[in-house]
């Protein structure tokens, strides 16, 4: 169960399949109502269902337990030629609110995922996905996949060596 979590974090933009700022708070802000968007947004972190997300991306792009198992442990797909699985992982993004509309990804919304997957604090979860963030991928699934794979990879380095 852990490990489909860390997999549907990682998998924590893009577009079909084929390879596919908010305004600014004013400035008048008050108090009462940047907490209440603080509750707003704590509310929805705690509701995000990162195995129904997996559940229902894997109805489109079907993939095998064991293969996102190899993705969790090694930071990297068995085939990397294979679409189907780097989709899978858009899709999870998308759903998830990491991947946004204008392909970029949302490292806030990656670390506050992430830590409720594995206990890393949010802070270098943060950074860790600052700088797998930029990517120049033109296909939105390989550039999810990408970015997936930077932070796994990364957090594996860290904290999974022995």
């Amino acid at each position: 169960m852990k490990v489909i979590l860390i997999i549907t974090l990682t998998l924590i933009t893009f577009s079909n399949t084929k390879c596919e700022k908010k305004n600014e708070n004013k400035m008048n802000t008050d108090v009462s109502t940047t907490t209440t968007m603080t509750m707003e947004e704590e509310a929805r972190n705690s509701d995000v269902d990162l195995m129904g997300i997996m559940l229902d991306c894997n109805d489109t792009f079907r993939v095998e337990m064991p293969y996102l198992d190899t993705f969790n442990k090694s930071g990297s797909f068995p085939d990397e030629t294979d679409r189907t699985p780097k989709c899978f992982v858009r899709c999870v993004l998308e759903k998830s609110e990491v991947a946004m509309e204008d392909n970029q990804f949302n490292v806030t919304r990656t670390a506050e995922l992430f830590q409720q997957i594995r206990d890393i604090p949010q802070e270098e979860i943060l950074e860790m996905a600052t700088p797998c963030s930029d990517r120049s991928e033109s296909c939105k699934c390989e550039r999810s996949y990408q970015y997936l794979k930077c932070i796994l990879e990364t957090v594996i380095d860290k904290y999974d060596t022995t």
